[in-house]
């Protein structure tokens, strides 16, 4: 009876060209031998690749983290209004850190030290090249747009500073953040000779619902300055 049993369970070779396990062995061994070397070599890429992220990430961090020192004493320097000493030390994050938030923000303050230094041209040119690498940084993006809206103001560009101020109000958290905004940008748009537009932003600005009563008045005492000199003979 048991040697019945073992000689009927015995495999034949058609029995194993039919099992699946071992059509599947026969299959990956038929592969190797026909692709092996491409699957080494892909496999020695992807190594590769993962062995270059690795390391490009770590110096990026490493960069990250020295630019970040260093701009810690330029911030210093700036608030200091030791303009010269600030301006060389921004230019080296900027030219040694491409690419990480210190070379933006390094951009940023070298907007505010030529702004500081009465020199809004330049401070346009780098608040611009701050705000073109903010990305989806929201605090970076409303620090940079606040800094090139004044500049072009002070410049005298004023069309543009009140595009700035309007964009910068659609940002707004809150509405006294809104407010603020919006009247920086009614005010550009009077001394631009747009002053229906000024009187119409700060009419919005009376309207928001929770704005802060000091940003109400201001409102209102643009408003009239505007009515008196429109209906001035």
């Amino acid at each position: 009876m048991t040697t019945r049993l073992v000689k009927h369970q015995k495999l034949t070779k058609r029995h194993m060209k039919e099992d699946p396990l071992v059509t599947a062995a026969f299959r990956g061994t038929q592969i190797w031998e026909e692709h092996g070397t491409r699957i080494l070599l892909a496999l020695g890429a992807i190594v590769l690749l993962v062995v270059l992220v690795f390391f490009v990430s770590r110096t990026r961090a490493q960069t990250e983290a020295r630019a970040g020192s260093d701009l810690f004493r330029a911030e210093m320097s700036v608030q200091q209004s030791d303009y010269a000493t600030a301006e060389q030390m921004l230019k080296e994050i900027v030219d040694s850190a491409p690419g990480t938030r210190s070379a933006q923000q390094a951009m940023q303050y070298l907007g505010d030290a030529y702004a500081g230094q009465g020199k809004p041209a330049e401070a346009v040119n780098w608040y611009r090249r701050a705000l073109a690498k903010v990305g989806r940084d929201r605090e970076a993006k409303v620090a940079s747009l606040a800094g090139l809206a004044a500049a072009l103001e002070d410049h005298g560009d004023f069309v543009q500073a009140a595009a700035g101020y309007e964009e910068l109000a659609k940002l707004g958290m809150n509405d006294n953040e809104r407010g603020r905004a919006m009247l920086a940008e009614a005010r550009c748009l009077a001394k631009a000779g747009q002053t229906q537009r000024a009187i119409s932003v700060y009419k919005d600005v009376q309207r928001l619902p929770v704005v802060g009563q000091d940003l109400w008045n201001a409102a209102g005492v643009g408003l009239g300055e505007l009515s008196a000199s429109t209906s001035t003979p």
